[in-house]
């Protein structure tokens, strides 16, 4: 093959895609350089091409089981790719609005802490850490793809989840805790600006960027418990005024016959109705909606109603404000064995052996006894005290269904790239950006539908902090220890400036529109907020088929006259 045995040419064509916006010989675009006959190997060899593929090969089904000779089956089978893809944001929107708010708001309540603590921890983690884990486990990933897919994400997640948040439900912002999230954001782009702006990052670059994200934490934390302790303080003098003022008069409290109360509950069998319950639990579809509904809607829900049911199957629904928290005895009992057994195979981890015995076997052995012991120790009529531990299952099983569908959706929209021949910089903060962000977008704009805009608003600023600082800084840091210098080189591509400058730029802007506002978040505040992106986008696309020049772009003549 030419383009693995003639190795001058491969030079060559290399030194000539650093001057020229083409891809080069190790991205899976550059397949569009090579004759049809050739493209189907160059895919299958390519380890570019390998990285677009999660469970499913979106180019491998486009470029070998069809082919791009054949053009009206290409076309029908790009068009199908990007049908799937809209079916995997019904998935995400379903997953955010059945599950995991609810999940959220149980844990927020729980654990008594405000909504913008929940939002900048709780969400900010849910949200981010699929993307965190993903970087720092692959520390040798391409740092232009990185760097462009993580910057890219933060713009969108702040400018669009976050202005959508704010047209969704407005509120005020307190002063010091908005200053606190945009300065904190703001010095970390800066930061990375200036350090990487000769394309090396040193480990002590790296340390002070991670540094940053644990002051930021420290703060939020300490705010939280100084508003506690203040809560408590106003609660105390209240008590004492009252105290002061005497005791108030009570009224006599009604006898309750305990004895009649437990004779009605041990009437009732432990499992009156287990069958019924189970069954209107695992029905999919929502009856009002398939009632009120038209036949667009009612198709919508036959749509849906497979994956729905797959969900039902192996999350618990912790929902306090429902009948009997969401508990369903025979369904709780089946998720103590169908969510482990979904996060082992999913994970690829099923059949490692521990002890010679699969971790899918030891998943079951340790799952029946406690299925058991729940059957025997819970009723049919209302949950038990541990019910709130299936808190902690659902929102782990809500982040694997997300986690999971998220990467297919990246999958598929890295094929559309390559399929429309964008560069990896503008790949990584358009689509890939959009991708990787599709779950905070269902999850935030949920969340500010149900009424927790300054949780959702938080996790807005919270999730990138947490992918930009420790995700950036743990893989370059990564990175550095495995070179003599403790310094790694980071490659930012034509792209990366343009985010660098555009994140600063919608920072410091919707800094001085709160100011003007007096912290008050409006709808004209989050409108502006999506134009300003659409701009920025607009931008990077231009410089992308070089209608104008990008901050990134070497402006250069090439000096092989290539």
């Amino acid at each position: 093959m030419l383009f693995l045995q003639n190795g001058s040419l491969l030079q060559r064509s290399v030194r000539h895609a650093t001057y020229v916006n083409f891809p080069r010989p190790d991205d899976c675009s550059y397949l569009h350089q090579l004759p049809v006959e050739e493209q189907c190997e160059f895919v299958e060899m390519t380890e570019a091409c390998a990285e677009s593929e999660y469970f499913f090969n979106y180019v491998g089904y486009l470029y070998c089981t069809i082919g791009s000779d054949r053009e009206y089956l290409f076309n029908f089978g790009f068009v199908l790719l990007l049908c799937i893809c809209v079916y995997y944001f019904i998935i995400l929107g379903t997953t955010a609005d059945k599950f995991f708010c609810p999940t959220l708001a149980a844990i927020a309540k729980a654990l008594n802490i405000s909504e913008a603590l929940a939002g900048v921890t709780i969400l900010a983690f849910g949200n981010g850490s699929p993307d965190l884990f993903t970087a720092v486990a692959n520390p040798d990933a391409d740092t232009e793809l990185m760097f462009s897919e993580l910057l890219g994400s933060a713009a969108f997640v702040i400018a669009v989840i976050g202005g959508t948040v704010l047209l969704i439900q407005p509120f005020d912002f307190p002063p010091w805790s908005i200053s606190r999230d945009l300065s904190f954001f703001i010095a970390a782009i800066v930061w990375i600006t200036l350090k990487a702006a000769d394309e090396r990052f040193s480990l002590y670059d790296s340390a002070i960027l991670i540094g940053m994200y644990l002051l930021f934490l420290s703060l939020v934390i300490w705010e939280f418990i100084q508003q506690r302790q203040e809560m408590h303080r106003a609660q105390s003098l209240d008590n004492e005024a009252i105290a002061r003022a005497g005791n108030p008069t009570h009224r006599p409290m009604a006898t309750v016959n305990p004895g009649a109360g437990e004779q009605r509950v041990t009437n009732v069998p432990a499992n009156e109705g287990l069958l019924v319950d189970f069954c209107n639990h695992i029905n999919p579809l929502d009856l009002e909606e398939w009632n009120d509904g038209g036949w667009a809607t009612r198709t919508f829900c036959l749509l849906k109603a497979p994956f729905v049911l797959l969900l039902l199957l192996t999350i618990p629904i912790v929902d306090t404000d429902v009948e009997r928290d969401g508990w369903c005895k025979m369904l709780n009992i089946c998720h103590c064995l169908t969510l482990p057994l979904l996060i082992v195979f999913v994970n690829g981890v099923a059949f490692i052996t521990i002890a010679k015995v699969y971790i899918f076997v030891l998943v079951i052995l340790v799952a029946l006894p406690v299925m058991v012991v729940i059957f025997y120790t819970s009723r049919t009529d209302r949950c038990p005290r541990y019910h709130k531990l299936l808190t902690l299952m659902s929102f782990l099983g809500c982040i694997q269904v997300i986690y999971v569908v998220a990467q297919e959706v990246v999958s598929v929209l890295e094929t559309v790239g390559i399929v429309l021949k964008l560069s990896k910089s503008v790949l990584g903060l358009s689509l890939l950006a959009w991708g990787n962000s599709v779950g905070d977008l269902f999850s935030n704009v949920a969340l500010a539908r149900l009424g927790y805009g300054k949780m959702a608003f938080a996790a807005c600023f919270g999730g990138p902090l947490l992918n930009l600082c420790l995700g950036l800084g743990l893989t370059l840091m990564t990175k550095a220890f495995g070179v003599q210098d403790l310094i790694a080189d980071v490659r930012k591509g034509v792209m990366g400036e343009n985010c660098e400058v555009y994140l600063f730029q919608i920072l410091t802007t919707t800094w001085l529109c709160l100011l003007f506002t007096n912290f008050q978040g409006r709808r004209s505040v989050g409108l502006a907020m999506i134009v300003t992106y659409l701009m920025f986008l607009i931008f990077s696309f231009l410089g992308e088929f070089e209608l104008i020049h990008p901050y990134g772009t070497d402006h250069h003549p090439d000096p092989n006259g290539g």
